[in-house]
């Protein structure tokens, strides 16, 4: 099938040959697909002579069956020897084969050769604690939220209540518009929440959006509070777990919820340390990957977005990820070449699905236990546990490029006191 005649650093020549029953296969092949729909008056579809068919399409079969010929011998050269090409588009000049005849043609491959990767040993890795009682007590409250009902209440608006309110832009005389917001989630944005915090049913005030990076100025709106409703949260006992986790008692529940949060800290944990080990891999080991491999599976991930036109944005970010993509694989490539992992072939055939080529699944075995090599020599601790005061010192607000505030009846912004209080808010 093929031949290595020459190999000189990275570049490898190779003398392909086809056998004459094979070449005969594939000419035969090409006839029927040309002769398949040609229609030429006097012979019916799929009719047409040969000696028609070889004086106006004859070298068009050949080009064709050349190049189906060079895509398979190449295909099972580069399985077999498991090359990685640096330019996907070999050298050499290929003659038009003959029907009936054995056919041979060398290429010339320039290969592809990851740096010998460093930074294999040791890798700092630092994975998060879990306070596991803790966390089943933040989920079972999450629990409680989203069962949470509300009931009306004659006093001014706290942190957790739903305000219910109309608003008109100033001047419009047409039906307002009702909405409401629970205070402390800036559901509409930052400093609303301030506006009605301590507003009892019927307080009226006027409001609009500041931005700091336009000059123009946002139209007012004139709002009015309508209700207060308290949340009402239920009760920790048996009904309530039944209903959030179809558990039949409290007891239940949090075991339910302890496993649930044990699973899904095992689950990130297996992720976390995979990523770090990768990342701090690829910062190790700086080298630009063959751009053919690049693209390639760039176009791939645009496909599977099933966008008709991607955007600039778009194609930048999927072109980033199937660079950082593209090298991983070749680093953990090298790695394993590099220690002699072996694969054997009852691995392969253990894992390989019948769509699958055994390169494919060797790829995919390799760089796993190259994976998990670099973890077994990985340096892993655990971070300790903020402590609830840390924990808010740390939480800061995101800083937003527009708020609302408060207008005067007059139209003007408020005074400068009122001003001073709304910006540390």
């Amino acid at each position: 099938m093929y031949d290595i005649v020459k190999s000189e650093e990275n570049r490898r020549t190779v003398c392909f040959t086809e056998s004459s029953d094979r070449m005969s296969s594939h000419f035969r092949d090409i006839r029927k697909q040309i002769t398949k729909d040609l229609k030429i008056p006097g012979f019916r579809p799929g009719k047409v002579p040969r000696s028609i068919i070889e004086k106006q399409y004859g070298n068009i079969i050949k080009a064709e069956v050349a190049d189906i010929v060079r895509r398979e011998l190449t295909s099972i050269l580069l399985e077999e020897e498991d090359w990685i090409l640096d330019d996907k588009d070999p050298e050499g000049k290929i003659e038009l084969p003959a029907d009936e005849k054995a056919y041979s043609f060398e290429l010339t491959f320039s290969l592809f050769e990851t740096p010998e990767p460093s930074g294999i040993d040791g890798i700092n890795i630092e994975l998060p604690s879990l306070d596991i009682e803790t966390a089943a007590e933040d989920m079972i409250e999450s629990f409680r939220e989203r069962m949470v009902t509300f009931e009306t209440v004659e006093r001014a608006s706290e942190k957790g209540d739903l305000v219910l309110l109309e608003a008109l832009k100033d001047g419009d005389s047409g039906e307002p518009q009702k909405f409401s917001v629970r205070i402390g989630e800036s559901q509409i944005g930052t400093g609303f929440d301030e506006l009605v915090l301590g507003a009892e049913a019927g307080t009226q005030f006027l409001a609009r959006m500041d931005s700091n990076t336009e000059d123009n100025l946002h139209p007012v709106h004139k709002f009015r509070v309508t209700e207060i409703r308290n949340p009402v949260l239920p009760e920790l006992d048996d009904k309530f777990a039944k209903r959030a986790a179809d558990a039949d008692s409290m007891e239940d529940l949090r075991k339910k919820v302890e496993k649930s949060v044990k699973n899904r800290y095992n689950q990130e944990i297996v992720y976390i340390k995979e990523r770090e080990a990768i990342d701090s891999l690829l910062e190790s080991n700086p080298f630009a990957p063959p751009v053919y491999m690049v693209d390639n599976l760039t176009q791939d991930y645009i496909s599977r977005l099933e966008e008709e036109e991607p955007g600039q944005e778009t194609r930048e970010a999927t072109k980033e990820l199937a660079l950082k993509k593209v090298r991983e694989f070749l680093l953990l490539r090298a790695v394993a070449l590099k220690e002699d992992i072996e694969i054997t072939e009852k691995d392969i055939n253990t894992e390989k699905n019948p769509e699958e080529s055994a390169a494919s699944v060797l790829d995919r075995i390799r760089n796993r236990k190259a994976l998990e090599l670099i973890l077994d020599h990985a340096d892993i601790t655990e971070k300790e546990l903020l402590k609830e005061k840390d924990k808010n010192a740390s939480g800061e607000e995101p800083k937003s490029s527009w708020h609302w505030i408060g207008v005067e009846d007059n139209g003007t912004e408020p005074n400068e006191e009122t001003a001073k209080k709304e910006e540390q808010s």
